[in-house]
């Protein structure tokens, strides 16, 4: 590992945010401290303020990190779906598989975690990811239960578009968190495609999504009985 004197500047930033990221899981963000996050970076708390002017920077720099990474990308692919019933169906197929995904990065996971710990203290981290990412999401699926009920290929439900669209949010990321551990919480008894698949068919159908209107899409054709 290079020593913090031959690090460039870009590289001093990504080696703080890590070991900032470790230590807001294990002590939260008020119990950490400058002088932890210095002496784990190996560097001194003058050299940590010129990468950030204060804890509060360098957490905003662990959000924007990350969604450079891996949120961004997903947040970019569903808002340039035209609202409709198939960007319905293909924006859930994606938060689903993005999310639930086996393939997840240690920078991801720790994502997660950090978003935990911050909803057991203060919740700043964990508000700041819902504007980050989901916020962005989440309306255009509403935008797409309106064009899919437009369409006539929705079911009446008394549920708001946008509560439907958080509560499919709400859904996928506490599934996320059961399988978080190394030995998931649940064994849901099932290979994780078919997870995946049976949670996207749960998604739409909660959201109001008629059998006929599921059975147009190939995915769900001769599988909606399976248990």
């Amino acid at each position: 590992m290079k020593t913090a004197t031959r690090m460039s500047g870009a590289e001093r930033r990504e080696a703080i945010i890590a070991v900032a990221r470790q230590l807001f899981v294990e002590k939260g963000f008020h119990r950490t401290t400058t002088r932890e996050l210095a002496d784990q970076a190996g560097i001194s708390e003058a050299l940590l303020f010129k990468h950030f002017a204060s804890k509060e920077d360098l957490y905003r720099a662990i959000q924007i990190s990350f969604f450079e990474r891996e949120g961004q990308s997903v947040a970019e692919q569903i808002e340039a779906l035209e609202p409709s019933t198939t960007s319905l169906v293909s924006a859930v197929e994606c938060l689903v598989s993005r999310i639930l995904s086996e393939e997840g990065s240690e920078e991801r996971r720790s994502f997660i975690r950090l978003v935990l710990r911050s909803l057991m203290d203060e919740g700043e981290f964990a508000r700041l990811a819902v504007q980050g990412g989901p916020c962005r999401w989440v309306h255009k699926i509403a935008d797409c239960l309106r064009a899919a009920r437009a369409a006539g290929d929705m079911v009446a439900s008394p549920v708001s578009d946008g509560l439907g669209a958080w509560c499919t949010h709400h859904l996928i990321t506490g599934m996320v968190m059961h399988l978080l551990p190394d030995e998931p919480l649940i064994d849901y008894g099932l290979p994780r495609e078919e997870l995946l698949r049976q949670v996207t068919w749960f998604c739409l159908r909660g959201l109001g999504l008629k059998d006929e209107s599921l059975r147009r899409y190939r995915r769900f054709e001769q599988e909606r009985e399976k248990p």
